[in-house]
């Protein structure tokens, strides 16, 4: 009896039936296409790739496309317009393919699988598309080239017909959430009865949902926004124009702002009613933050609706359009403010926002592109091009002395402690001179979770050489994003992750020029001649900054700090209230509470006070601590609400202080970082519009280690001091070079000859005239040689060279041409006869004899004048030697010790120029702080 046989649908092979198992068979998987290697831009300043997407059916699961490489301002190659991709990284490995065809052959390249569904989604299946995407169209391997396309940002955004955002994958509560922007909440006439709708809730938390996406978190996005001239976005299979998403979005946050009414709906609903304030914080979410700044970034003229209205070329209605948009914020107010919005790279914390600031043009670094090795040639450069290049730069910066955008460098290579100091540098040099250190209060740089063996794996990968400070910690004068106000964390009850507050909001505020919260300093401004920064990398790496101040108190006691915004038992003891229900708060209590401010940085309303003695009455202080949430959340009044929301923002995290002076042994009490100990300085910084704390090091300096910072301070400024002169000089040069030229192509078509710029004749003369001052170092080289030898052989200098016809000691003729051999130190040039007594016969290269008393090669006043440069140059040396081991005879002195910064402090009356006349009557010195 033959057995039957069954086809296996797993490995598609035949089987007989009854047999319980089957041993698939395993295939020899297909060979992967080649992977894709990119080739080098050919003007790294002008050139771009777009992607050129071929259409296909949605169907099909492979991606095929190619890259095409462009100009910038003409894509005269294209014929059509190209859309830009924005998208999140994330943090997920590339492990999905697409095909890239390229010379006849299919290539293969990893990329992520969110945007292998985003094209996908984008894929037309009856015509090709181009798109911008940077993953694809920048070898981000390629520092270099990674440089100068962060440069042209601007334009490749600002050039897009459209810039496509992609959300991710959807699902029901997306199309929940575009479902509910298009039939709801656009329809104005029904917005009111929708925010008190009990059966709404769910759209309005599907709307929450689709907020905080994990695109709205990415730094990158704010510029592909504010630069587009047309966004949509899409979701799995929906989309929406980001225009209609801004404003569903505005109005879910203005009216949860000003009323709270949505989180009392979502109270309505049995799902959501045990979670107290579900929309708290939606203000502070990326999606809001990203529509309230894009709203601001620009003033929009006229001339962008004259260059809609016309019918005008390509290139006319872009140069329109660049030209009727004017950017309103500065770099440091973005940077600031934006710090909700995550990056991928350290260094985008600060170059994502460079093309969208009033004050900073992005310009790629000079370091060189990565090389790689060439199969064909490399032809010779014309030598206009590096010297127009030049004259451009050259011509740029000094047209920065009268514009207000700065150039601001983009090296990707560099590390990112030193990213960190050139922006609180340049915020330095742009602000006002009263508030510059204000920048090192507020917490914006991202925290560099790299490990050591990932750093210097990217170094190895783009082909550079690995910095030694490539592990150097940020230094405490960079604030890190672990102090900022709000994070997305886990709460209790919610299955997802929320807004919520982590700490208090800063006391500084943000650079605006309209307001300031406080002026501790007056109208003492930073003194930018002694403000310096010195990196130090022998022994134990640091970096410093050195800033004038001086110390107005010490911290005397520290109380435990405010947990979740709660006002803790032991901060009414410390301030001795001892009857809460009959007598009111102590002024300076609640004013500290508030930071003496209100909610807009104006002086606080008056009826804090009763509010104030109203929440100690019901904040639940038997159980140990006042209870700010419970008071918000249930207490049904919107005084006291408002009074909590704002100690909130001043305790949260923050420890209540008392501080004493030296000079009037009076105590002020205030609020500081809950890292503050006893013993810590408050100080006011010349320049920064707050007090601030800072923490002296326990063991001080060595008289060796101070000898090292002087010795290195001194090499430091020489080497600066020298390499200014060398730019200098090169530019000089390069100008030469390119107006010789000039001159000498008028002079050849003025002759009529057939000669163009790229003859190698032109370019050795010019080299030889112009590009090295061979000519006069060796003539200088020369005659010092000629000079010695006449020294050394009686001969009086500047006579050695004569041309003489006497016969030499061997019976010949001097040839009166000389050949020198640097390389060697040698001169083949026969040595002259000696003046004075007959010596024995010598050869031409043997030493001199030593010579006999009263016959010294040397006259008396050559002698006199070698012994005095002598004597000059060793006491130079001894007195440079003895000026590095001085040191400070007052043990107390500052430079002796460094300090760590602590953040910014609210001390009660001293915030409003206080400070600065306690100094005065009390005559306290000024101090140069070194901050580690």
């Amino acid at each position: 009896m033959s057995k039957s046989s069954a086809l296996c649908q797993g490995c598609q092979s035949r089987f007989y039936d009854g047999y319980n198992q089957h041993e698939h068979i395993q295939k020899a998987p297909a060979a992967p296409p080649t992977e894709f290697v990119y080739e080098r831009l050919p003007d790294k300043r002008r050139s771009m790739r777009l992607l050129n997407l071929f259409s296909s059916s949605p169907e099909n699961p492979q991606i095929e496309c190619k890259l095409v490489v462009v100009d910038i301002e003409t894509r005269c190659s294209l014929g059509k317009e190209y859309e830009a991709l924005s998208w999140c990284w994330g943090t997920v490995q590339p492990t999905s393919y697409i095909n890239i065809r390229k010379n006849g052959r299919i290539y293969s390249k990893k990329v992520q699988p969110d945007l292998l569904a985003a094209l996908k989604a984008l894929r037309h299946p009856q015509e090709d598309r181009y798109l911008w995407i940077d993953a694809i169209c920048i070898n981000q391997a390629d520092i270099g080239e990674r440089n100068h396309q962060v440069e042209m940002m601007s334009t490749i955004y600002g050039q897009a017909m459209r810039v496509c955002v992609w959300l991710g994958e959807g699902d029901a509560t997306s199309a929940m959430a575009f479902k509910f922007i298009h039939k709801e909440v656009l329809q104005l006439q029904n917005f009111d009865e929708l925010c008190d709708s009990k059966e709404a809730s769910k759209k309005w938390g599907a709307l929450l949902d689709l907020m905080q996406r994990r695109w709205f978190s990415r730094r990158w996005v704010v510029q592909e926004i504010a630069l587009a001239r047309e966004a949509v976005i899409y979701c799995g299979a929906d989309k929406i124009p980001w225009k209609d998403f801004a404003v569903a979005v505005e109005l879910f946050v203005e009216v949860e702002t000003a009323t709270h009414r949505l989180s009392e709906v979502m109270k309505k609903d049995p799902q959501f009613y045990h979670v107290p304030g579900w929309f708290e914080y939606v203000s502070a979410l990326g999606a809001s933050l990203l529509v309230e700044a894009t709203g601001k970034l620009f003033r929009d003229t006229k001339s962008i609706a004259a260059a809609e209205s016309d019918r005008r070329c390509d290139k006319d209605r872009l140069v329109a359009e660049r030209a009727g948009r004017q950017p309103l914020l500065s770099l440091e107010y973005l940077v600031s403010s934006l710090s909700i919005f995550d990056v991928s790279v350290e260094h985008d914390t600060i170059y994502a926002l460079l093309a969208i600031a009033k004050d900073t043009t992005p310009s790629a670094s000079d370091s060189k592109l990565t090389p790689e090795p060439s199969l064909v040639p490399t032809p010779i450069r014309k030598p206009y091009h590096k010297s127009s290049e030049l004259l451009l730069d050259r011509t740029k910066s000094v047209l920065e002395d009268f514009t207000q955008r700065k150039r601001y460098t983009v090296a990707y290579e560099s590390p990112y402690v030193d990213v960190c100091k050139t922006f609180i540098q340049f915020c330095i040099l742009q602000s006002d001179p009263t508030r510059a250190l204000d920048i090192i209060c507020r917490p914006w740089a991202a925290e560099d979770k790299k490990s050591s063996h990932e750093k210097q794996a990217f170094y190895e990968n783009s082909r550079r050489q690995i910095p030694q400070e490539i592990d150097m910690t940020l230094p405490t004068w960079v604030p890190t994003l672990s102090g900022a106000p709000y994070a997305m964390y886990a709460h209790a009850g919610v299955h997802t992750l929320k807004m919520g507050r982590k700490n208090a909001d800063t006391l500084v505020g943000l650079p605006t020029a309209l307001q300031r919260n406080y002026n501790a300093a007056e109208t003492r401004g930073i003194d930018r001649k002694t403000l310096r920064f010195r990196k130090r990398l022998e022994g134990n790496m640091h970096f410093s900054m050195y800033v004038k101040g001086f110390v107005l108190d010490t911290v005397e006691q520290v109380y435990p700090a405010s947990q979740g915004g709660a006002i803790p038992q032991e901060w009414i003891d410390a301030v001795e209230w001892r009857d809460v229900d009959k007598s009111d708060p102590p002024d300076e209590f609640w004013r500290t509470l508030v930071a003496d401010r209100g909610r807009d940085g104006r002086n606080p309303p008056v009826y804090y006070s009763r509010a104030c003695k109203e929440s100690f009455l019901k904040g639940g202080l038997p159980s140990g601590s006042v209870s700010t949430s419970d008071l918000i959340n249930n207490e049904r009044c919107s005084v006291v609400a408002q009074f909590c929301r704002r100690v909130q923002a001043v305790i949260w995290n923050r420890c209540l202080i008392k501080t004493k002076s030296a000079e009037t042994k009076r105590d002020n009490i205030g609020l500081a970082s809950k890292n503050v100990q006893k013993g810590d300085f408050v100080c006011i910084l010349y320049g920064c519009s707050v007090p601030v704390i800072l923490r002296r090091c326990e063991k001080k300096k060595t008289a060796n280690e101070l000898a090292k910072e002087r010795e290195e301070d001194f090499v430091n400024i020489v080497t600066c001091l020298q390499r200014r002169w060398k730019r200098k000089f090169e530019r000089d040069r390069r100008g030469r070079m390119a107006r010789t030229k000039r001159l000498l192509m008028r002079l050849l078509r003025t002759k009529g000859t057939s000669m163009n710029s790229s003859d190698p004749m032109i370019l050795w003369y010019i080299t030889r005239k112009y590009g090295t001052r061979w000519r006069r170092i060796v003539k200088s080289r020369s005659l010092a040689r000629r000079e010695t030898r006449g020294l050394l052989e009686g001969v009086t200098p500047g006579t050695s060279d004569s041309h003489s016809d006497s016969p030499g000691p061997l019976g010949e003729s001097q040839d009166p041409i000389e050949v020198h051999h640097e390389e060697h130190g040698e001169d083949s040039r026969r040595t002259p006869p000696p003046v004075g007594p007959p010596q024995p016969p010598q050869t031409p290269r043997s030493v001199p004899l030593p010579q006999t008393p009263g016959t010294s090669a040397y006259t008396d006043e050559d002698e006199r004048k070698r012994l005095e440069r002598e004597e000059a140059v060793n006491a130079w040396d001894r007195g440079f030697k003895d000026w590095l081991k001085k040191v400070p005879e007052d043990e107390d002195d500052e430079r002796w010790y460094y300090y760590q910064f602590l953040g910014e402090a609210y001390v009660h009356g001293m915030m409003d120029g206080e400070a600065m006349e306690h100094q005065n009557t009390q005559d306290i010195k000024t101090s140069l702080f070194e901050l580690r």
